[in-house]
């Protein structure tokens, strides 16, 4: 195996679908750092709060490990491209990957996708279609997955939408953010993850990888899941509320970009972990999640973007509520990077003190002020 191939998803080549050497696609994907709450933990009195940091991936988001696998397989299997939805950051990831593996690709968004998110795809060449009324209504969506399922069998192209329900395989590659925070913290692992949730993949995907890992006897107990959803798109929270195990139907009203799912592909595989896992969900408030999402930055140095923030949220919510114990040891998932929502980045930016423009005389006359 070749030395770019032995670290970062690869590493873990025997555990997802096989894919020949010479088919694998890599831009460095996976190996994201665990790294301990600086502040916040203290701050919230927490005794053992940690970060996965999926957003140092190569385009910024915990995407990249589907990408990597799911674009692998499309060429492995040749397939004449790949297809699939997004509301940002699969889009880009996807985008990238099949750009390097020569693959073409063509993604339907949302009509207010993040602008941002937008020009990322756009930059890698990606066939791009706006959808009006995509991530907000149900039906619509509904209607948007058949006609990309329909497309990628008439054309031999790769599905690629980052859900269990659509792309299973591609989706394996997210057990190995398991597997990582397993070899991370190899004294027995976290007591409980908190993940976003959007389509519900992400959380399907950790819950797995640490599944397989006590099937085999190689790791502790599982850790308890915990989705984090926006209040504002809370079809799993309502759901784990009601005792129910498919997620509540309604439209999205969050203002949060990447979890606006209003109809979550993967809700009963995450209902169903929760429940095995002794689980449970958080619904937040979007003010909660930015008020954490700058917190992160100012305390602990980590900018992400809003989704990125919503597991901090959840924590709190959850250490407020009972639903953990302050001696508890919590893993957060910080899914994406700051960058992906410049809006945002400039609220944050705006929100910092006024920065002065001296002359040389008047910057040497104050240079012993205090910082």
């Amino acid at each position: 195996m070749s030395p770019k191939l032995e670290q970062g998803i690869w590493k873990y080549g025997s555990r997802l679908p096989g894919v020949s050497e010479d088919c694998r696609i890599t831009l460095g994907e996976g190996r994201t750092p665990l790294v301990p709450s600086a502040g916040i933990g203290h701050d919230i009195g927490l005794e053992s709060l940690y970060f996965k940091l999926e957003a140092l991936n190569p385009t910024g988001s915990y995407k990249d490990r589907i990408s990597a696998l799911g674009v692998s397989l499309a060429k492995e299997s040749g397939k004449t491209g790949c297809i699939g939805t997004t509301s940002g950051n699969a889009g880009a990831s996807i985008a990238a990957y099949a750009a390097r593996a020569g693959l073409k690709y063509q993604v339907f968004v949302q009509e207010n996708i993040v602008p941002s998110k937008l020009e990322q795809v756009r930059i890698h060449r990606a066939s791009i279609t706006r959808v009006r009324g995509f991530g907000f209504d149900p039906a619509i969506g509904e209607r948007v997955f058949h006609h990309v399922l329909r497309t990628a069998e008439a054309h031999n192209r790769q599905l690629m939408v980052t859900a269990y329900a659509y792309a299973p395989e591609a989706m394996e590659a997210v057990k190995t953010i398991a597997y990582e925070i397993a070899e991370a913290m190899p004294e027995g692992g976290p007591d409980a993850v908190f993940v976003p949730v959007g389509g519900g993949g992400l959380l399907s995907g950790i819950a797995c990888g640490f599944a397989e890992l006590r099937e085999e006897g190689s790791f502790g107990g599982m850790p308890r899941m915990a989705a984090c959803q926006s209040a504002g798109c809370a079809n799993v929270a309502k759901a784990w509320r009601l005792g129910l195990s498919e997620p509540v139907p309604g439209p999205s009203v969050s203002r949060i970009s990447g979890i606006q799912v209003p109809n979550p592909p993967d809700a009963g595989l995450v209902l169903g972990h929760l429940a095995q896992s002794n689980g449970f969900a958080e619904a937040v408030e979007d003010e909660q999640t930015w008020y954490w999402q700058e917190r992160l930055a100012e305390r602990e140095g980590i900018f992400c973007e809003p989704a990125g923030a919503i597991a901090l949220a959840g924590v709190v919510q959850a250490l407020r509520e009972g639903r953990i114990d302050k001696r508890a040891k919590v893993v957060c998932i910080v899914s994406g990077a700051g960058y992906k929502d410049a809006e945002r980045m400039g609220a944050m930016a705006s929100a910092a003190p006024d920065i002065p423009c001296l002359s040389v005389d008047e910057l040497e006359m104050g240079a012993e002020m205090e910082i």
